[in-house]
């Protein structure tokens, strides 16, 4: 299964940097809470851009980015249990089961990529990646990192007051 991350260009210089757990450590996410080494892609190249732009809260300031892309055995992809998820873990507060799920995961290292519904997109997905699994394969990283500029349109919709 191919899989698509964007991240800032200073911590994604190389590929153990970019996959190399730092984000998931250093704060809670929706699948996970702080202290484990993951890190979030999309299933899609659109999704991936539409996670990276939710997170931002100041435009006028968008520094550089660069794109990987992963191609994950989809037998080294384990899904998160079957719907329905967690009520609320959609939500804008993160939610305390739905992380449970993902600490699980990472916690047993039970695969190195972990499936989990986009709460961004209802209907698509991204992979929690954990690099520092035993199976993990670098060869699995297959582009990157290459420039990537957000279109300035979408800049330019969400600088837009509300």
């Amino acid at each position: 299964m191919k899989a698509w991350r964007i991240v800032l260009r200073k911590f994604g210089r190389t590929s153990g940097a970019t996959f190399g757990g730092l984000s998931g450590f250093s704060a809670d996410g929706r699948w996970h809470r702080a202290s484990r080494h993951l890190d979030y892609a999309a299933e899609s190249l659109s999704l991936a851009i539409l996670e990276r732009l939710v997170h931002y809260k100041r435009f006028d300031a968008l520094e550089p980015h660069v794109l990987y892309v992963l191609d994950i055995p989809n037998a080294m992809i384990e899904s998160a249990p079957p719907p329905p998820p967690p009520p609320g873990w959609d939500g804008e507060d993160l939610l305390a089961a739905a992380q449970q799920i993902g600490d699980a995961w990472c916690d047993e290292q039970r695969s190195p990529a972990l499936r989990v519904p986009s709460a961004v997109t209802p209907g698509e997905f991204n992979l929690m990646v954990n690099a520092r699994h035993p199976a993990w394969r670098w060869d699995w990283v297959i582009a990157g990192p290459q420039r990537f500029a957000f279109d300035d349109r979408l800049v330019e919709l969400i600088r837009q007051p509300t």
